[in-house]
């Protein structure tokens, strides 16, 4: 196959620009390529890295949460304080002979409480620093850590199988290319075949051994089968640009699948049963779905949680500047307890309706498991059918062959129409075409069931 399709791109090549640049490419370069370029899977890969950063801020919740806030404020005056009215105070004269044995320090002492003393500056401000320990709710904060932690291995197998997706539609899109080139070649063989019998007809009317009409016939049957050509070119042109467009490469690039597809192809060595088995054991889409009944089961815990009081620790250290009132450092140890014992079953029916979608998420397994058995299956029956399609086809082209050898030995002793040789020629092109595209939808059924069955075969 590999040869006739090597053939055919010649053809198309002499059509394409004399400056273009040929570039053959494998399946393996053309997935490597579409699994490098595909925005679907870089969008997976950002739907990880969104789950790994949630996951993150989930562990933060359960460690101590330290804030810290501050203050200034500019008051309109300083606030001071007289505790003693200067004229109630005694004087030493006023006590008369016990005046004399005071000290004058102890009445200078009482002068200075008569004095005004400024208890707050104008000026004040505080820094407080506080950190809170949660202990009870270390249960739903915990189990909200495993949820996330499901959510990445979810996103992880939810890319994978995207993936396999673009894996599969890649060599859809490949294989039509190359499937389009060998009907380059078949349809080139149709048009030498008519231009053959072309020259002949021609060649028997100038003797004299038919009529005008078998060269009219045969001309009208030469612009049709060019006109198939010139479509099939169009296809070919179509399949090209869809492939360079995965690859990530310019739309008009002249490229050229090869690899080795086996003509006819090898017999498959597992069963159905198999395959069924290993695809359910293997799918990312089944895996997804699992992470994704976990992740609801502990988010049904964290729910639970929340019926639990609250109650954490709690440390808090302040700095204060400027009051004569306050201690400029000053910190405490203590506990917290809250407990919203009563709001009209608000947090009991949250909980239930959490416990809702952990009983969905476990409909959704088995609805991926009926999903994967009907894949898998599909995919059977559509390339043992391209099996019996292609074996038909191949029975028509040796039957076709013959005819056409017949049809036109007799056409050359005069015993045959030139209807009778343009339909054997155009019965053997639709036997060729018919294989190709039989063949080609063999391998897009081998390269679905790997696909569905989650491995190669």
């Amino acid at each position: 196959m590999r040869h006739g399709v090597l053939l055919a791109a010649l053809v198309l090549l002499a059509a394409a620009q004399a400056t273009a640049q040929v570039r053959e490419v494998s399946l393996d370069e053309a997935v490597r390529l579409s699994i490098e370029h595909s925005p679907e899977l870089r969008m997976g890969q950002l739907d990880i890295a969104k789950a790994g950063d949630e996951r993150s801020g989930a562990l933060g919740m359960m460690l101590p949460r330290l804030t810290l806030d501050a203050n200034i404020q500019y008051w309109d005056k300083a606030t001071k304080v007289q505790f003693i009215d200067p004229d109630r105070l005694p004087k030493k004269e006023d006590l008369g002979d016990l005046g004399a044995l005071i000290p004058d320090t102890f009445f200078e002492a009482f002068a200075d409480l008569a004095k005004p003393m400024t208890v707050q500056e104008r000026v004040t401000g505080s820094v407080n620093i506080q950190a809170v320990q949660p202990l009870t709710p270390l249960y739903a904060l915990a189990h909200l850590y495993r949820m996330q932690g499901e959510a990445i291995e979810a996103a992880r197998f939810e890319r994978a199988a995207k993936q396999d997706q673009v894996t599969y539609q890649t060599t859809e899109v490949f294989l039509k290319l190359m499937s389009a080139l060998k009907m380059v070649e078949v349809t080139r063989l149709a048009i030498e075949q008519v231009e053959a019998h072309l020259a002949t007809a021609r060649s028997f009317q100038q003797a004299g051994l038919v009529g005008r009409d078998d060269v009219l016939r045969a001309e009208t049957a030469l612009a049709r089968v060019k006109d198939q050509h010139a479509r099939v070119m169009n296809g070919v042109a179509l399949a090209r640009s869809a492939l360079n467009v995965r690859m990530g490469r310019p739309i008009d690039d002249v490229v050229v699948p090869v690899g080795d597809f086996p003509d006819p192809p090898a017999q498959l060595s597992m069963s159905e049963a198999q395959l069924i088995d290993r695809a359910l054991a293997q799918r990312p889409e089944r895996q997804a779905v699992e992470r994704k009944v976990r992740m609801a089961a502990a988010g049904k815990q964290a729910a639970v949680g929340a019926l639990i009081p609250t109650l954490a620790a709690v440390f808090r250290y302040t700095h204060f500047e400027g009051s004569k009132f306050q201690r400029e450092d000053s910190a405490f140890v203590g506990a917290a307890l809250q407990w919203n014992f009563w709001d009209w079953g608000n947090t009991w029916f949250r909980m239930k309706a959490v416990s809702r979608d952990h009983d969905k998420a476990r409909q959704a397994l088995d609805l991926a498991r009926d999903g994967i058995l009907l894949d898998v299956r599909k995919a059977w029956l559509d390339l043992n059918q391209a099996q019996t399609s292609m074996d038909a086809h191949r029975t028509q082209i040796e039957f076709a062959q013959e005819n056409l050898r017949v049809v036109t030995r007799k056409y050359e002793a005069a015993t045959a129409t030139s209807v009778e040789v343009l339909d054997a020629q155009s019965t053997l092109t639709q036997a060729r075409a018919g294989y190709q595209v039989a063949l080609l939808d063999y391998y897009v059924a081998f390269a679905n069931l790997q696909r569905a069955s989650a491995g190669t075969l």
